[in-house]
């Protein structure tokens, strides 16, 4: 089973020669505006799924595509659901896509300096990384959340980037290597001292190699990967800097950028992950409206690219936020497809769940499939689900199927408390038991008694670890959530 040290010896490459996708070496195929022919297309996503890959609800054929890690030639193997890519490919009249090219660069690459679990946050290297219900962790990372980690712990961090330098993790992988990387963009260059910062890290690239960069000068604002060693005064003396390329080829006319909104002068003109966008009266908004685009926020916008490069959005997705979780038995399977998505519904000791084509799969089960979707599940396999509620019911973000036998009895629940009774509350229409030896604790994690939580319980998000027997789900520990934790 390949895992992130296998992967690393491509991270830690000190021959890099990552290309930005105006110098794609795909065949980039004329668009079809009206003449049927494959559309050029770039996607920058979260890899949701295989088969062959799937970013943003869309399955690009990937059998000749050409996949780089940090630059260097890797194979389909060396991807992660969960890893952030930028993919350059076309789309055909019919749905159907097909990936050229398809890029991974870790967002952070550290040891592990502060674990705040009230916060469900990290730092690493300065950088506070931000875990959230959709963050899927390695399998080697026990136990499989944030709890899993320790201070000194070195590990990969893929997600998206927020203006502060701040990152939401849609994957963490254990590694070994002592060789660090950031990705970011430059900001108070020093040229005279050989120096700038990404994020909150001090960089010297005195005596580092400066790639894709023109005339090999950095500017503020360039968007970049640096990788090196700290010094004694934990400043990165970089051994290769890499710029990204945020811009479009000529050839590209379709476009998918998913991320924070990094710079905002209005709902017209704003980037996102530093990709400029613009809307237009014909912009449909999913999961929120113009008047949501601010600072801050995370989207998807697909679009055209008008002849500036601007992408001007078609639609644009608001990252609904994933508050809810769900672990149990699969009781029920309905399944349909959407080009070649397999979607449906499940239902999971009963609570019915709805997937999605932007629905995350991740197999941590016995057989580790790795082209693991909704249609490789099965009556009697056991779930870890997260999503959110909609009135049409739960709809399901993420999905990880888990060894069988090592969880068989428990449950873990995290929703919002519908309603009260004696000694019990509901969550998702299902009825929790408590007893005098639940143990309740409130949002930072402090002790309270029963009453203190039934005081307070409705309308509050709890999570719940519960002991199922004979179909009663009885609470071993309850915890008030703070809301306003980023979840997304």
């Amino acid at each position: 089973m390949l895992r992130a040290t296998y992967l690393i010896g491509f991270i830690i490459s000190l021959t890099l020669s990552l290309s930005g996708c105006g110098n794609s070496s795909g065949s980039q195929t004329a668009g079809i505006d009206g003449s049927g022919e494959p559309v050029a297309t770039t996607t920058n996503g979260t890899i949701d799924g295989f088969g062959s890959v799937i970013v943003n609800g869309l399955r690009y054929n990937s059998d000749k595509a050409h996949i780089l890690v940090n630059g260097e030639t890797a194979m389909e193997d060396n991807l992660r659901v969960g890893y952030q890519v930028r993919i350059i490919g076309s789309i055909a009249a019919d749905g159907l896509a097909t990936a050229d090219k398809i890029e991974f660069t870790p967002t952070l690459v550290g040891t592990i300096e502060q674990i705040d679990l009230a916060s469900n946050n990290l730092v690493l290297l300065g950088q506070q990384v931000h875990i959230t219900n959709n963050t899927i962790f390695d399998a080697t990372i026990s136990p499989n959340n944030i709890t899993g980690l320790a201070i000194g712990n070195k590990i990969l961090v893929s997600g998206s980037q927020a203006i502060d330098g701040s990152i939401s993790a849609t994957r963490i992988d254990a590694i070994s290597a002592n060789q660090i990387q950031l990705l970011g963009f430059v900001r108070e260059l020093d040229e005279n001292n050989n120096t700038f910062k990404l994020n909150q890290q001090q960089v010297s690239f005195a005596a580092a190699q400066l790639t894709n960069v023109d005339n090999n000068r950095l500017q503020n604002g360039m968007l970049v990967t640096a990788m090196g060693m700290l010094d004694t005064g934990k400043r990165l003396q970089a051994t290769r800097i890499t710029k990204l390329n945020t811009q479009f080829s000529n050839s590209i006319k379709n476009a998918d950028v998913e991320g924070f909104v990094t710079r905002f002068v209005s709902m017209t003109d704003f980037d996102v992950a530093g990709t400029r966008i613009t809307t237009n009266a014909q912009t449909r908004y999913e999961n929120g409206s113009a008047t949501s685009l601010m600072i801050g926020a995370k989207i998807e916008a697909k679009g055209k690219l008008d002849s500036t490069g601007k992408l001007v959005a078609e639609k644009i997705e608001f990252e609904p936020r994933s508050n809810n979780k769900l672990s149990g038995t699969v009781t029920s399977l309905q399944i349909t497809n959407n080009i070649g998505i397999v979607t449906g519904q499940l239902e999971l000791d009963g609570t019915r769940i709805q997937t999605t084509i932007n629905t995350r799969y991740e197999d941590k089960g016995r057989s580790n499939v790795k082209r693991f979707n909704l249609g490789a599940i099965q009556v009697g396999d056991y779930l870890e689900i997260t999503g959110y509620s909609t009135d049409t019911g739960f709809i399901a973000t993420k999905i990880e199927r888990e060894e069988t036998d090592e969880a068989m009895f428990e449950r873990e629940f995290e929703g919002l408390v519908i309603s009260i009774g004696v000694n019990t509350f509901t969550l998702f229409g299902r009825t929790i038991t408590t007893d005098e030896n639940t143990e309740f604790r409130d949002a930072s994690r402090t002790r309270i008694s029963a009453n203190t939580f039934f005081a307070q319980a409705v309308g509050k998000r709890v999570e719940v670890n519960v002991a199922q027997s004979n179909g009663v789900f009885l609470a071993t520990r309850v915890e008030l959530e703070d809301d306003d934790i980023l979840d997304f």
